[in-house]
Formats: C-alpha cells, structure tokens, sequence
C-alpha cells in the first residue's frame, strides 16, 4: 500500500473511532426522518428560523463545552444570555453602534465568566454550586435593571442602528442567515485554539486529570479562570444574537439554555468527566437539539411535554456517556 493511501487508510479509522461519528449519524437521521413525516420542515422559512435557532444553541453549546472539557460546567449560562440580551439591548437604545454594542455585551459575559471563574479558582467552591449561585445572582441583576419588564428597542433605537440589530439577529447574506457565519468564525477559531495552542492543550490534560496537569506544571486555577471568561464571553454573544433576533429582551431571556448547552454538548460526544470532544461535537450537538425543538414545535408537541421529552433524552445521552467512558478507562487499565 502506498504511504499516501496508508495515511488516507489512518484518517479514517481515526474519524470512524472518533466522538463525532455517532452525533453527525444522529443529525443526519433526525433530519431525513423530519423531511420526510413533516413538510412544513422542508420549506424555506422554516429552514431559515431553524438556523437562526441553531446559532444561537451553537454559541451557549460552545461555551458550555469548554468548561465541561476543562472538567467543570456552568450553570449560569442562561442567566448570562438573559443579562448581556438586556445589555445590548440598553445599548442600542442608547444609540450605540451596532459592533460596540455586541463588544459591550460580549465584555459582560465575559465579566460574568470571570466571576465563576473566580469562585471556582480561588475561592475553591465546586463548579456546581459557584455556578448555580453565578444564576441567580445575574438573573438577579437582570431583574434590576430592567426592572421586571421587557427590554424594548424599537421605540427608542434610530432607524440607521435599529435596521442594524435586526439585520445582525435574523438578516441574511446569499440565503444564509448573518447568525450562521458568526458562528462559523467562532467555531473555527476556537478549534483551532483548542488544538493548536498550549491553552487547548492544557484545557484537555487538566479535564483529563487535574492532579498529573498540576504535577507537570501547568498552572490549573489560571487556565481554568480564562476557560470560565472564554465561556462568559460566548453567552454574551449568543445574549447579543437572541436579542437582535427578537429585537427586545424580555426578563425570563435565556432561561434553560445552560440546560440545552450541556445537553447539545453531551449530543455532540463531548464527555461529561471531562478531556474529551471539540467544537464540532459542540455544533453538531446544538443543530440537533435544535432541530429535536423544531420537530415538537411543527408537530404542535406541547411545551411541557417537549420537556419532558428532552429530559428523557439527556438522560439517555449522559448514561450512554458514562457507560462510554467506563468502558474506555477499564479498556486502558
């Protein structure tokens, strides 16, 4: 066999053992089995609400998976879409330019993510509970600034800003919702500092095994402080997508995303106990959760059974997981 071939041979048996195969099996049956049962799926408006529901899942999934790689998780980050939702909003009422607008909601998740990351590095709380506290806490001060109402834009905004928030949230460029390519660029850049960089490195050994990453002398509250920061930063853009989508914020904004952020990532093979998936397993994860959403909704599955149903799955995702992960340690030892 020629060395060429021998390394496309290598590749992939490499794809075929990896993560990923199982969820891109997974999204490519949902979607042929919602194509063919249900034909409002198929059409072009709902192919477009679909993406514009999926980025934002994809942002919240993509910040939930870096601190569940790192071997912790983030509980807050509903609370933080909620509240950089409201701030970009407050923003953009305030005639701030769209780009500064999304930096500025951006830079308040990434304060929140810094706060988590505080409590969790230095005051030595586990990730849980500091993170559970991050929830109410910034729901808390959403609450207070907005005062229990919904953040409304349109009756403040200029027309030149307004027109772009709302080209930002649900606009489109040859067909493909704006949302989309932001995600895009996010998912590619964080790939590429997940496997290239010391700090991708580092964030995989630590998830793997703490104790050896701070043996070897890699400095485990530091890397773990900027996973957290990384993790804000992403909820506040996935706060800025939702809010330029739905042109407002209302108070109860974000609620359940840190839920479907774990359960996109625990879809898309990234492991719970940590060290193992990537960002695309993050990706794949929140366009089938997405996709899961959108089937109930068109099948007029009611709201509260369509949480029972998701529920159902996580469970069934997170055991399957374990038991995964089991298998593959007792296959090591």
């Amino acid at each position: 066999m020629k060395k060429n071939e021998l390394k496309n041979v290598t590749k992939l048996s490499a794809f075929k053992k990896s993560s990923i195969l199982g969820p891109i099996t997974i999204l490519i049956v949902i979607m042929l089995f919602l194509f063919i049962t249900t034909p409002p799926f198929r059409q072009a408006y709902n192919i477009t609400s679909l993406m514009l529901s999926a980025a934002v899942y994809v942002m919240v999934a993509m910040g939930a998976s870096i601190v569940i790689i790192g071997g912790g998780i983030d509980l807050s980050l509903g609370s933080i879409v909620g509240l950089t939702g409201a701030a970009c909003c407050l923003f953009i009422r305030m005639n701030v330019p769209l780009i500064p607008s999304i930096i500025g909601a951006v830079l308040v998740g990434g304060l929140c993510g810094a706060m988590n990351g505080f409590m969790v590095t230095v005051m030595g709380l586990i990730p849980f509970i500091a993170t559970l506290g991050g929830m109410w806490i910034y729901r808390g001060i959403l609450m207070i600034l907005t005062n229990g109402q919904t953040i409304a834009v349109r009756a403040y905004a200029s027309e030149e800003i307004l027109n772009s928030f709302v080209k930002f949230g649900s606009g489109s460029i040859l067909g493909i919702p704006i949302p989309a390519y932001v995600f895009i660029v996010i998912a590619l850049l964080l790939s590429f500092i997940l496997k290239k960089t010391v700090f991708g490195r580092n964030i995989y050994f630590i998830g793997s095994n703490p104790d050896a990453a701070a043996m070897s002398g890699i400095n485990v509250p530091k890397v773990k402080f900027i996973a957290y920061i990384i993790t804000g930063m992403l909820g506040g853009l996935a706060g800025a997508m939702l809010a330029g989508r739905l042109v407002s914020m209302p108070t109860n904004g974000g609620n359940g995303y840190e839920f479907e952020g774990i359960f996109a990532s625990v879809l898309g093979g990234i492991s719970m106990v940590g060290g193992e998936g990537g960002m695309l397993g993050a990706v794949v994860g929140a366009i089938i959760v997405a996709c899961i959403r959108n089937g109930l909704n068109l099948n007029g599955i009611d709201a509260f059974w369509q949480q029972v149903i998701l529920g159902i799955i996580i469970v069934i995702a997170v055991f399957y997981d374990t038991v995964r992960t089991k298998k593959a340690r007792n296959a090591k030892s």
